[in-house]
């Protein structure tokens, strides 16, 4: 099931259920890029072991809406639901350190069959390391 997640929150809380044999091998672990829909190249960094819960670090090179073209960084946990990870972090755009004070919701689901992650937006990340 595929869902669309993009949000800004003050806060949130996600219930985390049982996980999938990819997730509890640490099987989203590694590096992933992509090309953002305004020609943009994007790297998803994940860590940790796949218990439920990882360690995620997004940049766009050109955060265009976000931040006027300049750089942008996400960091935060990520959460697996089956097949689906949801991470929340804070929006920094870069150089400067512009912080966004809320949170970000970033949704990606993996495809077991293709090694491959796709984002809210329909964007497909390929692993990369």
């Amino acid at each position: 099931m595929k869902r669309t997640i993009l949000s800004i929150t003050a806060g949130v809380a996600l219930a985390v259920l049982p996980s999938t044999a990819w997730a509890s091998s640490g099987g989203l672990a590694g590096s992933w890029t992509s090309v953002d829909g305004d020609g943009s190249l994007q790297t998803l960094d994940i860590a940790g072991s796949g218990q439920r819960t990882y360690s995620m670090v997004y940049f766009d090179e050109s955060a265009t809406g976000a931040c006027n073209g300049s750089p942008a960084r996400v960091s935060g946990p990520g959460f697996v639901d089956a097949d689906e990870v949801v991470m929340f972090g804070t929006l920094v755009c870069l150089p400067g350190g512009n912080v966004f004070r809320s949170r970000l919701t970033l949704g990606y689901e993996y495809d077991a069959n293709t090694d491959t992650l796709t984002d809210s937006f329909g964007i497909v990340w390929h692993r990369t390391g």
